[in-house]
């Protein structure tokens, strides 16, 4: 609700503060959260000027803080969850069997296959990649994978996490901002997903027909010992995430099921793995730490409440700037600007879909461009008859899809350091990522069904 109407010009005046701060830090290596706080500085001293008092703008953020407080729970609990996953020996697993079929497949499809496998129960898009994501990306180039295509593929799997696993920080974010339930978003967001997923899948197995190359059983085998002297594997693991899944689409809250499964994979660390309580808690809070001196088991050291503290802090300013635009009058000329361009149901699709990857492109990260349409569109949305579940996917499957492909975003930044591949060369290749935006609209805008009920018509 709106209690001040403040010049617009100094809305967009901090929105470029805001842009500068960012694209600063990222240039000068800095956290996301100075450029934030920088900005949020920034707009609490010019919002004062205009007869806002510094303690009323420090009660709005607080509310906006506030208003989403389960997120951050959960976020945290993701955190551990990578981290114990990976102790407990459960992502380890998937990767050695992951490997055992590796040498018998097309390697570029098998690329894309595995690490949307590996995603969608490890819940990160970037833990996959910077874990299974690192192995696959150095057997490819051994066997001499055009880099971009290659990891363009892996891009492809490792983000289906940000979109549909029960346990991914975003899809929570997402699911939280606009209010719906696990299951009913996973249903909705499946059925576009797997066109565009099959459709993906094709076009990297006729890249795998371009592209050959043999593995050696040795660089395989280099792989799976190095797993095996560090973890006990077994596919018994594979229980866990099954129970997470079959949890989550139950109904369970979020909280209650990355709870469990973190107790019961915390369990396995220390009795199965041999690890001591005190490694297990530390594994936790730190994330997953190995004594082993091989890069395949540093990849492996992610997770853990500290690294999530990063993330949870930037959600907190994104909301906290959001709300301050919000009591400004600032939220308003946005929504206004996208209710007027929209002028049927596939444009109002279009235009949602174009504000949350605008945003996310500003911003160089996923949280504005979910929290902004995600809050403030439900209304705009039911004019042409959607529902808050379909706000959800239409974000998913466009702003938080696109997100990873900008080369100035976080995620592309963090792929660059890892593979030495820049998002220009992998994101023409990352076609699950740009097949999901088109499919999205014409699945849920009705062009299919009206197309073929046209082809259904008897020829006179």
């Amino acid at each position: 609700m709106t209690e001040y109407e403040l010049p617009q010009k100094w809305g967009i005046i901090i929105a470029i503060v805001f842009i500068v701060s960012v694209f600063t830090c990222l240039a000068i290596g800095k956290t996301l959260v100075l450029g934030l706080s920088v900005t949020l500085a920034f707009a609490v001293l010019a919002v004062k000027v205009h007869g806002v008092p510094i303690k009323t703008s420090f009660l709005w953020m607080i509310q906006g803080i506030w208003s989403i407080k389960d997120i951050y729970i959960i976020v945290f609990l993701i955190g551990i969850n990578v981290a114990m996953w990976i102790s407990s020996g459960i992502v380890p697993a998937m990767i050695y069997y992951g490997f055992s079929v590796v040498s018998k497949v097309y390697f570029l499809l098998f690329a894309y296959l595995m690490t949307a496998l590996v995603a969608f129960f490890l819940g990160t898009g970037l833990g996959t990649l910077s874990t299974i994501g690192v192995a696959l990306f150095s057997l490819g180039m051994t066997i001499g994978m055009p880099p971009g295509i290659l990891v363009g593929a892996l891009m492809s799997g490792a983000y289906v996490a940000d979109r549909l696993s029960p346990i991914s920080a975003l899809v929570n974010f997402t699911l939280e901002t606009v209010g719906v339930k696990f299951k009913a978003y996973f249903v909705r967001t499946s059925k576009v997903m797997i066109p565009a997923a099959i459709l993906a899948g094709i076009v990297y197995f006729l890249l795998s027909l371009k592209y050959t190359g043999h593995i050696s059983e040795e660089s395989i085998l280099g792989y799976k010992t190095i797993i095996l002297e560090k973890f006990q594997i077994s596919s018994a693991l594979f229980a866990v995430p099954f129970f997470v899944l079959i949890a989550s689409f139950k109904g369970i809250k979020s909280a209650k099921v990355l709870g469990m499964g973190i107790l019961i994979s915390a369990l396995i660390t220390i009795i199965v793995q041999g690890n001591s309580v005190f490694e297990t808690l530390s594994f936790m809070f730190m994330g997953f730490k190995s004594d082993g001196t091989a890069t395949f088991l540093k990849s492996l050291e992610i997770g853990g409440v500290y690294a999530m503290l990063e993330v949870v802090l930037i959600i907190m300013a994104g909301i906290s700037m959001s709300t301050l635009y919000e009591k400004c009058g600032w939220i308003k000329p946005i929504i206004n600007l996208v209710s007027q361009g929209s002028t049927n149901r596939t444009s109002a699709l279009v235009n949602t879909g174009i504000l949350s990857t605008v945003l996310n492109a500003l911003t160089c990260d996923q949280t504005v461009g979910i929290l902004v349409p995600g809050k403030y569109l439900k209304t705009f949305f039911k004019k042409y008859a959607f529902d808050e579940i379909t706000l959800a996917q239409i974000i998913a499957n466009t702003g938080t899809s696109l997100a990873p492909l900008m080369p100035w975003n976080v995620n592309a930044i963090i792929v660059l350091a890892i593979t030495g591949v820049s998002a220009l060369q992998y994101a023409p290749f990352a076609f699950l990522n740009w097949f999901s935006f088109p499919i999205a609209i014409i699945m849920t805008s009705g062009m299919f069904q009206t197309f073929k009920m046209f082809k259904s018509r008897p020829i006179n």
